[in-house]
């Protein structure tokens, strides 16, 4: 509301009240939720009277606290109830190990479970791997060289910090739809993200990766020019299949341990050649490990026009087995409360206990379901039809 960016906003939009959830799913989920419930709907029905034509919903929420995670949750549970034919997008930023919300293992494993169920698509993001990549982008004007990944604390303490953090989720979404918004050779659809990349109903969840600016000034774009444009986009591709661009907690693709991509997807904005862009994705697949029955999952777009403050830009986003790790992680903090029924009375206020258990299990169950597909398996709790092994996919006419 504050920002430069406040005026965008409809004032009659906003929805606010005295204090948050409280750090509680639960709270925000089950009290406030039903509460604002005829509000949240008039909002709704407002902007839709204001659309020519309705590509989807989507919803940006954070899971470590309880407004986020509880009332973006109920609000997603929602859309799902009143509009199931339109698709689902949901940016949700998982809270990092380090992160000062005690209860936000609780959080986590309860909004997941929503995201889940009610969810068509899903782009994770981490707030370490956003932090860390604000640092390569933003370095400290001290010591660039040895900047060192910033603690809870002190991320808390430097404003800076939060602003630079939320332009590059801003950017993350700019670019996943700038060929909604922008024309472009090879557009991409926001639907065809969805369509291409969700094989499987519950494994919706795909892992993002950004390029590390370079801004386009009069010194940069020597180096950016046609006959270059080869060069800077292997380097841009470097930065999404490595470590550093990765903004939704995963490692690199080419990380010692395999895992297996079920697809995956490069967006190109700026100054792109297409024949660039088949080379360098020709050479990401080749360090894929796709499984046997889509080896060809890779979705390809490009927009001509170019993010504010660079010539040109890359984005990949992937439906791995790594995600299994991600949440793993979330689950063991979740589990470590939880088996001791730490913090539980601040939940059961609101809720009975075996919700919680079920969405322990939900999290447990899908990622079973990423790890059998690592494991060159079937997904274990997703519904097939038997086929014979002998029948034949193309029979002769």
């Amino acid at each position: 509301m504050r920002s430069p960016l406040g005026a965008l906003f409809d004032d009659a939009q906003y929805i606010m009240d005295v204090s948050g959830a409280g750090n509680n799913f639960a709270q925000g989920y089950y009290f406030y939720g039903p509460q604002y419930h005829e509000r949240f709907m008039a909002g709704i029905h407002n902007n839709l009277e204001k659309c020519d034509s309705l590509q989807g919903f989507f919803l940006t929420h954070s899971l470590g606290g309880g407004t986020g995670s509880g009332v973006g949750s109920y609000i997603l549970h929602l859309l799902a109830d009143e509009f199931p034919k339109i698709t689902r997008f949901s940016t949700c930023v998982y809270p990092s190990d380090d992160g000062d919300v005690i209860t936000a293992p609780y959080n986590t494993m309860l909004a997941t479970r929503e995201l889940i169920q009610s969810a068509d698509c899903v782009f994770p993001l981490n707030n370490s791997s956003l932090f860390s990549f604000n640092q390569l982008e933003n370095p400290p004007k001290t010591d660039a060289a040895n900047a060192q990944p910033l603690s809870a604390m002190e991320r808390k303490s430097k404003s800076r910090g939060f602003e630079g953090v939320n332009n590059i989720a801003a950017r993350m979404l700019c670019h996943l739809t700038s060929s909604s918004r922008f024309h472009g050779e090879m557009n991409v659809d926001i639907n065809e993200i969805y369509t291409n990349l969700v094989p499987f109903p519950r494994m919706h969840f795909l892992m993002t990766a950004l390029n590390v600016r370079h801004p386009a000034t009069s010194q940069t774009q020597k180096h950016l020019r046609t006959d270059h444009s080869r060069p800077a986009l292997q380097r841009a591709f470097a930065d999404i299949l490595g470590a550093r661009g990765q903004l939704s907690g995963g490692n690199s693709i080419h990380s010692d341990r395999p895992t297996t991509m079920l697809s995956s997807a490069f967006l190109a904005r700026g100054k792109v050649a297409l024949s660039d862009l088949v080379h360098c994705v020709e050479g990401a697949q080749k360090n894929m490990n796709f499984p046997e029955w889509n080896q060809d999952a890779c979705k390809i777009g490009m927009c001509r026009t170019a993010s504010p403050g660079e010539e040109m830009g890359v984005m990949g986003m992937y439906n791995s087995s790594a995600f299994a790790n991600i949440l793993g992680r979330d689950l063991s903090n979740f589990q470590r409360l939880f088996r001791k029924k730490a913090m539980l009375h601040h939940y059961t206020e609101y809720v009975e206990e075996e919700v919680v258990r079920e969405a322990e299990q939900e999290v447990v169950e899908l990622v079973a379901d990423y790890q059998a597909i690592e494991n060159g398996r079937y997904p274990v709790t997703e519904v097939t039809t038997s086929v014979p092994a002998d029948f034949p996919l193309y029979p002769p006419f």
